[in-house]
């Protein structure tokens, strides 16, 4: 009927086979494209972390003292970092974005090693904030991503 030498059982284990193989294929495929999606996204965020690291290295110290002028432009570094970050963040997840900006209620810890000027302490504290939030977005990717 089909051909020489192949019988109707032979056709039907063989569609079976394929089946099998297209279902295995449909409920893999997500998966390995999701783990894709969330390494490419990890990445971006390990970039954000970095240059939030870097940001808080250079924060203006209180010995020696820093002038106004300088601490006043690390302030506006680090506004942009966060407006920056946000971005980057709410552009691939929107629930990572508000995890970014996300702000519990912190004791008012002083950090006497940053300067006062240009009101530096307030922002090394935001900074530190949002290096924590990236953290935890670092920690569960699969959640926000």
């Amino acid at each position: 009927m089909f051909t020489e030498g192949a019988r109707f059982i032979d056709w039907a284990i063989l569609i079976v086979d394929f089946l099998v193989l297209a279902v295995i294929i449909w409920l893999d495929a997500p998966e390995r494209f999701h783990k894709r999606k969330v390494r490419k996204q990890l990445v971006s965020v390990q970039r954000i972390m970095l240059d939030g690291h870097t940001l808080r290295e250079s924060a203006p110290t209180a010995v020696p003292d820093v002038t106004h002028d300088v601490a006043a432009l690390w302030v506006q570094s680090v506004q942009a970092w966060i407006n920056d970050s946000h971005e980057s963040l709410a552009g691939s997840s929107r629930q990572a974005a508000l995890a970014f900006i996300h702000r519990d209620v912190a004791p008012d810890v002083i950090y006497g090693a940053i300067s006062e000027r240009a009101n530096a302490r307030t922002h090394f504290r935001e900074l530190l904030i949002r290096l924590d939030n990236l953290r935890n977005i670092m920690e569960k990717a699969d959640v926000y991503f």
